[in-house]
């Protein structure tokens, strides 16, 4: 998380002005001095004007073959009529009428040149919501600037009377008219020969015709139809219903009793019961004799009953009367049906003549139809040229006369005051230009440098957040004041930064380099270890100050840092010089030391030579300097049970990897920028430094900062 809000543009554009103010103020003087003398050398110019007036003083039409064009009677004038007239004033053609030349021809270099000229010294500007044109000319002199307007003007209404009709208009009407008369009569003649060729008086009368009689005979067509549909239904009903009556009716019916034959079948039935009697008395029944006997008596018996139920009959018959009548209604539908079926026959003839006859003008419809609107064309051309021959004559007196539609409502006026130059505009412009010019080139050769100025810059750069910012002594006038508030930030962020990884290691004891649960090698801090022989009591921290190049002020910052942490709540705050004493353990292949109170500081520092008022730690070993951080770690585990805070002072990267060694004695980095000194390459290597080691990266403090813009104004933009 970052310390600083990102700066707005203007904040960025208005340090970067007065950081590089010799910048913006070199280029504001070179700009103004051209400015200046642009002005004093340009030449006088003086302007002539005159204005022109649009008007619809005469009516006219579009000299074309369009019937639906009209005369145009408008009081009003259109945009696009004033805009026709301001492209003929700016024309190379009224140029070069205005300076003598002929309108045609190729023309030389300085002709050219001289058109160019002349159009670029007029200003032609049609006025907003009217008719009126204003035309502006400049020259070297008044009387220059009027003479040549008027030759101008002078030009214009001669190219507009020349541009305005063609002089041949009317004869070309006439001729055209001569022309179209002839067509009419050829027309009317094609026209004539088709109607009588085709037989048609009239074709619209004609198809009508046609199309009713076509009608007509449909309808009739489809009454016969019906007719005989009915006809033929009667005669299939009479036939089948004279099928089913009969020729013949009886007329008289008589019935006779079966009286004598009962009586003679009665007395053989009882002989045949005798004799049967006489067999029983003889035979057995089951006798032959006896069985026939039955069968003859059971015979005669149905006979008896069949000639009581089945008396006999006498019928007598004449002619059925229904019959004659179906047989003669049948006649006369039979005769009806087929008188009917000849009168459909002749419909169905009539109706295909008429069809036919229909069908021919239909396609004499189109060649018909195209000979009429061929007439009708000519006799249109006819009256249209007629019309316009009228007109062009008409037109061509009006402009022999010169009566245009533009007239000179004020003739050409010079003013006696110069329109250029234009000091006032010149400087004011050049000005504006000149502070943006310098602006833009302040902020470049400020962002150009690679270096660092603001907090916002270096988090930009590093990745990382700013603890603090230091105001140059010799720029602010309350920089003890601001720089004290400063310090007490850069305790804070090391109290809580290590004051959370003090809850997370515990205070157990442990060794300096331990093997992890995954094999790596883990670092334990010197803080861990000094709590842990203490068996728990609280123990210091060491932190290490270093800068990437040499001269950036971690001393002098150590120093009041050291101060303001011992009037805090009494700390004791030790500050060790790793270099003195990295130059001392070459010298003695040693590493011990002790410590004596600054009074005037109310910090503790290295002690030689029985100066140390502290007793004294130090090992007796021989090695190399690889081995200095290695002997130096027991020490300064040692001094963090009696001071609660270490500043290490070490070397830069530039000038020494000391700061990186010392990885295992400390438990964090405090990196030291000095305000517009390191360049970006600089500060990437230290970044990369820092991060390879084992100990954390508190953050990034910015000393010397400079603050060019006065107060006032830092006050108001910021």
């Amino acid at each position: 998380m970052k310390s600083y809000a990102p700066p707005k543009l203007r904040q960025i554009v208005t340090e970067a002005v007065f950081r590089r103010g010799r910048v913006f103020l070199l280029t504001v003087f070179v700009v103004m001095a051209a400015v200046l003398l642009v002005t004093v050398l340009m030449h006088r110019k003086y302007k002539a004007e005159a204005k022109l007036m649009v008007q619809p003083v005469r009516s006219q039409a579009p000299l074309g073959t369009n019937p639906n064009q009209q005369v145009m009677t408008s009081s009003d004038v259109s945009t696009t009529e004033i805009n026709n007239e301001v492209d003929l004033l700016q024309s190379p053609g009224v140029a070069r009428r205005a300076l003598g030349e002929t309108a045609s021809g190729t023309d030389t270099v300085s002709q050219e040149k001289a058109v160019t000229q002349l159009q670029k010294s007029i200003d032609v500007e049609p006025v907003h919501q009217s008719s009126n044109i204003d035309v502006a000319l400049t020259a070297d002199s008044p009387a220059e600037a009027t003479s040549q307007l008027q030759k101008v003007l002078d030009a214009y209404f001669q190219e507009r009377q020349n541009s305005s009709r063609s002089g041949g208009a009317a004869l070309f009407f006439d001729q055209q008219a001569v022309d179209k008369a002839k067509q009419v009569d050829a027309d009317q003649q094609a026209l004539t020969d088709f109607e009588v060729k085709h037989q048609i008086a009239d074709l619209d009368d004609e198809k009508k015709q046609q199309v009713t009689r076509v009608g007509l005979l449909q309808d009739n067509l489809s009454a016969a139809e019906a007719q005989l549909a009915s006809a033929n239904s009667r005669v299939i009903a009479q036939r089948r219903e004279l099928a089913a009556t009969p020729q013949r009716t009886r007329t008289a019916e008589r019935t006779i009793t079966n009286q004598y034959t009962q009586e003679h079948l009665n007395t053989e039935l009882v002989d045949l019961v005798n004799h049967r009697t006489e067999l029983l008395k003889r035979y057995p029944p089951t006798s032959r004799e006896v069985v026939e006997a039955n069968e003859k008596i059971s015979t005669i018996q149905k006979a008896i009953a069949s000639a009581g139920t089945t008396p006999a009959g006498e019928t007598a018959t004449d002619v059925n009367p229904t019959y004659q009548q179906l047989s003669s209604a049948l006649a006369l539908s039979i005769s009806e049906a087929s008188g009917i079926a000849a009168q459909r026959d002749q419909l169905q003839v009539q109706l295909k003549d008429a069809r036919q006859r229909m069908a021919d003008l239909e396609e004499s419809t189109g060649p018909y139809d195209a000979l009429q609107r061929k007439l009708v064309q000519s006799q249109d051309d006819y009256k249209l040229y007629s019309q316009r021959s009228g007109e062009a004559r008409v037109s061509e007196a009006l402009d022999n006369a010169k009566m245009f539609d533009v007239s000179l409502v004020q003739p050409p006026v010079a003013s006696p005051d110069p329109v250029r130059p234009k000091p006032v505009l010149y400087l004011s412009s050049g000005f504006a230009f000149a502070v943006l010019l310098g602006m833009l080139l302040a902020l470049y050769s400020d962002t150009s440098a690679e270096q660092v100025y603001t907090p916002a810059q270096l988090d930009v750069l590093t990745g990382e957040r700013t603890i603090a910012t230091f105001a140059d002594e010799d720029d602010a006038d309350d920089h003890e004041e601001r720089n004290r508030l400063e310090y007490r930030r850069v305790l804070v962020t090391i109290r809580q930064a290590l004051g959370a990884e003090e809850h997370g290691g515990g205070s157990s004891a442990a060794p300096s380099v331990a093997n992890g649960g995954d094999g790596a090698t883990v670092v334990r801090s010197g803080h861990d270890e000094a709590v842990a022989s203490a068996h728990g009591k609280p123990a210091g921290y060491c932190v290490a100050f270093t800068s990437a190049l040499a001269g950036e002020g971690v001393t002098y910052l150590l120093t009041r840092l050291a101060t303001e942490a011992a009037r805090q709540a009494s700390s004791r705050v030790a500050v060790l010089d790793m270099g003195m004493l990295l130059r001392r353990f070459e010298s003695q292949e040693s590493v011990s030391f002790g410590m004596k109170f600054n009074q005037s500081a109310q910090f503790w520092t290295l002690a030689f030579n029985g100066d140390a008022t502290l007793h004294p730690h130090g090992m007796r070993q021989g090695g190399t300097q690889g081995q200095f951080s290695a002997r130096l770690r027991p020490l300064l585990i040692a001094a963090r049970r009696e001071f609660d805070f270490i500043f290490l002072d070490c070397p830069s990267v530039q000038a020494s990897t000391l700061a990186s060694e010392l990885d295992i004695c400390v438990d964090g980095y405090v990196a030291v920028v000095s305000a517009a000194q390191p360049r970006k390459q600089n500060l990437e290597q230290l970044t990369a430094v820092l991060r390879e080691a084992h100990a954390p990266l508190l953050g990034y403090v910015l000393n010397r900062r400079r603050y060019p813009v006065p107060g006032w104004l830092h006050r108001a933009i910021w």
